[in-house]
């Protein structure tokens, strides 16, 4: 239940494997502790908390200090614009952290987190995280390669937007949504994309849900994509990445 508090004794039992780098962002593997690794002990509690499908974990305007951890389901990150228009910016696996670590004191959150499903989170003052950056280079290095990642994958977006036409665009967020989550297909398919909409995709690549849709159905035709129900299938990923590659 939401707002339900659970202290789980200091962080992963007193200690929590250090941060990972991978293709999609900062991982933890707060989980279980790898053998050989220095354990870092974050001298504090988690807050853990279950949010249900569309609630709000954080809005625009908050000035709570947290650092957050996806340990199940999905979050969105998402923009209001001055109208009160939503528009996802990032789709989160678990294992992912988020939150504006770094966000200059005295100033407020630019973007809301929202549960995708029914999503499990635990967080800790943002303080207490600081304080383990400075104590342990290492470990402040892994967070600044994973922030660096996702300053690249931005970039990548910006300049997917200024030098690709929609359906390139398309094509590159579906192989890039494949690689963080994706899951096997039963079905024939190569992947499955389970809990991404029509209206992420659009947002993601910025252009309306109708185009978006339009092309999805082109691409279920010349069977790149499928569906059952409303899961969207990959299940030619090879024809994905010659579509991405087109440049205007």
């Amino acid at each position: 239940m939401h707002g339900f508090n659970r202290p789980l004794g200091p962080i992963g039992s007193n200690v929590v494997a250090p941060l990972q780098t991978t293709s999609s962002g900062m991982m933890v593997t707060a989980n279980k502790i790898v053998p050989g690794q220095e354990a870092i002990d974050f001298k504090g509690y988690f807050k853990v908390e279950s949010f249900p499908h569309n609630s709000v974990i954080y809005r625009y305007g908050d000035t709570t200090d947290r650092v957050y951890l996806l340990k199940s389901g999905r979050v969105r990150l998402m923009r209001v614009g001055k109208n009160g228009t939503r528009s996802v910016v990032s789709i989160l696996r678990p294992g992912e952290i988020f939150g504006e670590v770094f966000r200059p004191e005295g100033t407020s959150i630019e973007e809301m987190a929202i549960a995708s499903g029914e999503a499990e989170v635990w967080s800790i003052e943002g303080r207490d995280f600081r304080a383990q950056l400075e104590a342990r280079p290492a470990l402040a290095l892994d967070v600044v390669r994973a922030y660096a990642e996702r300053v690249r994958a931005l970039r990548k977006r910006v300049l997917g937007l200024t030098f690709k036409e929609v359906p390139a665009r398309l094509a590159d967020t579906l192989l890039t949504l494949v690689e963080a989550h994706g899951e096997r297909c039963p079905h024939g398919g190569e992947t499955d994309l389970r809990g991404i909409t029509q209206q992420d995709l659009a947002d993601l690549v910025g252009a309306s849900r109708s185009f978006v849709s339009t092309l999805i159905n082109e691409m279920k035709r010349d069977g790149v994509l499928g569906n059952v129900g409303r899961i969207l299938c990959v299940r030619d990923q090879k024809a994905l990445r010659k579509i991405a590659g087109k440049e205007k």
